[in-house]
């Protein structure tokens, strides 16, 4: 079975489309302390030993907002010109990748902190 395609010429295509690109950007922080939890970011420490039950997605385990963190985030949005929401929302992602032993990741897919930012 074949099947055929027609293209749409690059003169039409720029007369009929507008391109619209979003970023996800991942940064490390230069925090002393991780994300969402209280342990230590110090390089050259022995595996397993800056960990908390937090930071290992344990059940009942809650996570707390490290304020460096979120102040950083908002210094980047303003430097993008991005609109700084008053309040932002992080959720649980969910996935099953084998390099990924919580299966989820936190994220602000929804309600982000700084958004509509341009360069």
């Amino acid at each position: 079975m074949t099947t055929t395609t027609d293209l749409v010429s690059y003169e039409d295509a720029l007369a009929s489309y507008d391109p619209v690109m979003g970023l996800e950007v991942h940064v490390e922080l230069g925090t002393k302390t991780k994300m969402f939890c209280g342990c230590s970011t110090e390089l050259g420490q022995d595996a397993n030993t800056q960990t908390c039950p937090t930071c290992l997605g344990l059940p009942g385990a809650l996570p707390v907002v490290n304020a460096i963190g979120i102040e950083s985030a908002i210094k980047i949005g303003l430097a993008l010109n991005c609109e700084i929401a008053e309040w932002c929302r992080f959720a649980r992602k969910n996935y099953f990748y084998p390099d990924m032993p919580k299966n989820f990741q936190t994220s602000q897919y929804d309600e982000p902190i700084a958004f509509n930012g341009y360069l």
